[in-house]
């Protein structure tokens, strides 16, 4: 199975302001965005889990935790290996989550939020979705 990934977001700074930037980060696969604000701080959102669908967070504003759950069978919600990632607009990174996990989001500061791509269209998107409970997986 592919593994979650990690691309740097580059930042270049000058008089007039600050640019950041992501060569690295292929777009051509992408469908639609959406952006996820967190109304606190530590509220959880968790778990959706995707066979196919692959998504990239990008952290917009404050820090966010992620953790991903490989999924070894949906039917039953058995899990395999955890991952967790600290994003940070501060010092932010593309994070890639291939299908086959879960993912569970948290806020890490009253200001959090995410912009998230999809490569599926949400009318395809939606027969690749499966919601768990949020303390299934993970002790937060």
């Amino acid at each position: 199975m592919t593994k979650p990934t990690l691309i740097p977001i580059s930042i270049h700074k000058d008089e007039r302001g600050e640019l950041r930037y992501c060569n690295e980060f292929d777009l051509s696969s992408v469908k639609r965005f959406y952006s996820i604000f967190f109304s606190e701080q530590d509220q959880i959102r968790a778990w959706q889990a995707h066979k196919v669908e692959t998504k990239a967070i990008i952290p917009i504003s404050g820090i966010a935790k992620i953790v991903l759950v490989e999924i070894t069978d949906f039917d039953k919600g058995l899990a395999g290996q955890t991952f967790e990632f600290i994003l940070d607009a501060g010092s932010p990174d593309v994070l890639l989550v291939p299908g086959g996990y879960a993912n569970g989001l948290q806020s890490k500061s009253t200001d959090s939020s995410l912009m998230i791509f999809s490569n599926l269209s949400l009318d395809e998107a939606k027969n690749d979705d499966f919601r768990f409970e949020k303390g299934k997986f993970y002790n937060w």
